[in-house]
């Protein structure tokens, strides 16, 4: 028999986020971390492209972002220690976002509330839009949103750093697999390891990314969160062009450079929800590359190096991040899934807002109320209007 004050399910940059933010200062006692996979072969994060952007149409969205940056920004100072240096290369080149399925009403209107919530954003006519970077081609494009401060970061090494900066704050990570857990008095009292020890606690977060549907039924609780396979490239493009920023298009085409190259892909949204492994034999050569040679052309000769899929935690009811007590019985259980895509970047936010929950009892950063449970429970979405 282990025990713990706080017990997080999920190792991941979610989970070892919060794990950091509830141990840095010190008053939340004994913290431990179950995480099944500590090779995290198969979790999203190293596996993600690293965005950190701020455009959004909600404004919890755009807050947690713009918390995101000014973390990364000074990640590696923050995390680093004389025995352990972390890099995640941090890189301020901004994120592009182009208006080519006649949508361009909702970008501009979005645009507006973006300025008016403090992001440096541009909006671009064709003509900014070619000064700016050349090698898009843009007969097509009504409209475009740049904004420069905006970057990428190397997601593996954030949660690598997040991981190690918590066990040096004597965060407990256990390399177990739930099996089962126990409820009495509408409240969890320990969860049973496979092949290892009872895990007892007071609080228990929950925060499993894609897998986080299955494991939520091990508490007698319905959350609609669901793997969603994307198929990712690294592709090498020899012809001069401009340094670009993070380019995503209403057609769903988003890529950004990495390295000598590039990294991205288009979401196959016929695809159904659930665990797929298998790369697609033909769609990158049928539908990637023609998209990426038609709004870059110099991009009709590219190599492809690498494919690789991913699986994000796809929230269902509205593809936003369910974060916060959970609303019905367990009374002791926290929720932090569901971002969609979006977990890398709001993995800092993410991990301040519970460790709010959990010392101060409410939200004193960011207001993140409607990101709760309690939508879920009476099935009332809180979408993003635009690209997700």
């Amino acid at each position: 028999m282990m025990y713990y004050d706080i017990v997080i399910i999920g190792g991941g940059i979610i989970g070892s986020s919060i794990a950091y933010h509830l141990a840095r200062d010190g008053r939340a006692g004994t913290i431990a971390v179950l995480e099944r996979d500590n090779t995290y072969s198969k979790a999203a994060t190293p596996r993600g492209s690293g965005g950190i952007r701020q455009l959004f149409s909600l404004p919890e969205n755009i807050e947690m972002a713009r918390y995101g940056l000014d973390f990364y920004k000074n990640f590696d100072r923050t995390m680093s220690s004389d025995d352990n240096q972390i890099s995640v290369s941090f890189r301020r080149q901004g994120y592009l976002f182009v208006s080519d399925a006649g949508n361009e009403k909702v970008m501009e209107h979005n645009f507006h509330n973006q300025q008016k919530l403090g992001v440096k954003a541009e909006l671009l006519d064709k003509t900014q839009l070619n000064r700016l970077f050349p090698s898009i081609y843009n007969n097509d494009i009504k409209l475009a949103v740049y904004s420069p401060d905006d970057a990428w970061i190397d997601a593996y090494s954030a949660l690598s750093g997040f991981k190690s900066k918590a066990q040096e704050l004597r965060v407990t990570y256990i390399s177990k697999e739930i099996k089962s857990a126990n409820i009495q008095n509408k409240k969890i009292t320990s969860l049973t390891c496979s092949d290892g020890p009872t895990v007892k606690g007071k609080e228990f977060i929950l925060a499993t990314g894609a897998w986080s549907g299955e494991v939520a039924k091990y508490f007698d609780i319905n959350i609609p969160v669901e793997p969603m396979s994307r198929e990712t490239y690294f592709f090498r493009c020899d012809k001069e062009i401009e340094p670009l920023p993070f380019i995503k298009t209403e057609t769903d085409l988003a890529f950004r450079p990495e390295g000598k190259g590039y990294t991205g892909g288009m979401p196959d949204w016929s695809v159904k929800g659930g665990w797929n492994w298998a790369l697609s034999p033909t769609r990158f050569e049928d539908t990637v590359w023609p998209s990426l040679a038609h709004r870059i052309p110099a991009m009709e000769t590219i190599k492809l190096v690498r494919p690789w899929r991913r699986h994000y935690a796809r929230n269902t009811l509205d593809y936003n991040a369910i974060i916060g007590p959970w609303a019905a019985d367990p009374h002791n259980l926290l929720i932090a899934t569901g971002f969609s895509g979006h977990g890398i970047m709001h993995a800092p936010a993410t991990g301040l807002a519970i460790s709010e929950l959990v010392l101060e009892g409410r939200y004193k950063t960011i207001d993140l109320t409607r990101f709760g449970t309690e939508r879920i429970v009476l099935e009332k979405p809180y979408l993003e209007l635009g690209i997700i």
